[in-house]
């Protein structure tokens, strides 16, 4: 009986320990910071339950998923939802990981955003180069600046060279807090509060569904909250 039970743990071990070796995903992100923290913290227990290994790559918004869509990397997030249609090559893991507002930081209160995407039409505007939702819905905007950092934007808004900044709610009051600015606030209500998603290179379609079922058993669990905690807003 104890040679039984010795050898159950034996095997016990030795499937954690296959599972732990199992194939490596490397991920590329230009996501925020807190955004990129949910975004490895979640997947490296998400890709370990589903018999994976995850890596975290960084790379610039625009280049990052094109590396992704043509395989030279496994995948990229977090995005919104449906970018399949113009990388053909992604395939979204359709079980959400995190909900995230994109707003406009401004310098005047007054400004009004009650009609949507089209508010921004008679303004000037700015954010991250290669951020999709901005780039289809920001387009006709009087004037429109891409730039790389988001410190970047919130410069120019502070020196009156535009008149809204597009970024997420809480990097973007972590960055005002980090530059020490006052006097710019977000408006309200946002532009929009999406859903964000990982994408693997279709190539590794079959890992898909097995991911999906990790995020769902985590938020059943009690594990996604456990992990969200320290990287969501108070």
């Amino acid at each position: 009986m104890r040679i039984r039970t010795l050898l159950g743990l034996l095997l016990v071990l030795l499937a954690g320990i296959v599972r732990a070796q199992g194939p490596t995903l490397t991920i590329s992100t230009n996501n925020t910071p807190q955004d990129r923290k949910a975004l490895e913290l979640l997947s490296k227990e998400a890709f370990q339950r589903a018999g994976l290994t995850f890596q975290l790559d960084r790379n610039p918004s625009a280049r990052s998923l094109d590396l992704a869509n043509e395989g030279h990397i496994d995948g990229e997030g977090l995005r919104v939802g449906g970018l399949e249609q113009q990388y053909p090559n992604l395939v979204a893991v359709p079980e959400r990981y995190m909900g995230i507002s994109f707003v406009a930081f401004a310098r005047d209160p007054s400004i009004k955003l009650d009609q949507g995407w089209s508010s921004l039409k008679p303004h000037r505007i700015a954010f991250i180069n290669g951020w999709k939702l901005f780039e289809a819905h920001a387009a006709g905007a009087q004037s429109v600046t891409k730039v790389d950092k988001p410190d970047q934007l919130f410069k120019m808004l502070e020196a009156n060279r535009i008149d809204l900044a597009l970024y997420t709610l809480t990097d973007g009051m972590t960055v005002l807090k980090e530059l020490g600015m006052t006097g710019i606030a977000p408006l309200k209500p946002a532009l929009r509060d999406a859903d964000m998603y990982l994408y693997l290179n279709k190539k590794h379609l079959p890992h898909v569904p097995r991911i999906a079922q990790a995020l769902k058993d985590m938020k059943a669990d009690g594990t996604y909250a456990k992990i969200m905690a320290p990287v969501s807003p108070p």
